[in-house]
């Protein structure tokens, strides 16, 4: 997180992106642009730019963490949660139990991927501890909140996918009108903030305006 700030801090003409992952960061750019700009070839000058970039001192937040603090509300209720009993049965929880450890915690963004605006988040309590499901679902709600092995996720747009679902936010996490689309970044922590059937509609109403 520290480096993709560095080098987004020090962006060169035909810079697009810096894409990160769990322990790699992907670098995005314009050829077209980069050669028009230094007259080089574009992939040499980009490797000799990051073997400049990589000699600067890389300096880390206090706490790990270089984001925002989200609160997130979630309704744990079963018509929204297609798999939250047979996540209570995996776990051997009841449904309240499971859902207050579920969100008795913070989470760490680890990346955002998958589709767009989807957050990795982790790690969940160990109790919590899910495999994916054997068989895909092949639509997904959106704000969907899924998790499996050791990770929480949202998902934020209708689409198949293979984590359990055992609630689901009114807010959206990507939004391709809004000048950021996606609502958490790598590095953000985030809260969930379990809330009733009657809350996600008053909600959402205001989300989807």
């Amino acid at each position: 997180m520290a480096l993709a700030d560095l080098l987004a801090k020090n962006a060169f003409t035909g810079w697009m992106d810096c894409s990160i992952a769990y322990n790699s960061l992907t670098l995005f750019y314009d050829p077209w642009e980069v050669k028009q700009a230094y007259a080089a070839a574009p992939g040499d000058f980009v490797v000799r730019w990051l073997e400049e970039q990589l000699r600067q001192p890389i300096v880390t937040a206090a706490d790990g963490s270089l984001g925002k603090e989200h609160l997130i509300p979630v309704c744990y209720d079963p018509a929204m949660a297609p798999d939250i009993q047979a996540v209570a049965s995996h776990t051997g929880l009841s449904l309240a139990d499971l859902v207050a450890l579920h969100s008795s915690q913070p989470y760490h963004v680890f990346m955002v991927g998958f589709s767009p605006g989807f957050p990795y988040l982790g790690l969940l309590p160990p109790t919590l501890e899910t495999p994916r499901k054997a068989t895909p679902a092949l639509q997904v709600a959106p704000g969907s909140v899924a998790i499996a092995a050791r990770q929480t996720g949202i998902y934020p747009t209708m689409s198949s996918g293979g984590w359990n679902i055992i609630g689901r936010t009114p807010m959206k996490v990507f939004d391709p009108q809004h000048p950021a689309n996606c609502l958490l970044k790598t590095g953000d922590i985030v809260r969930f903030s379990p809330i009733d059937t009657a809350t996600f509609a008053y909600l959402n109403q205001y989300e989807n305006c």
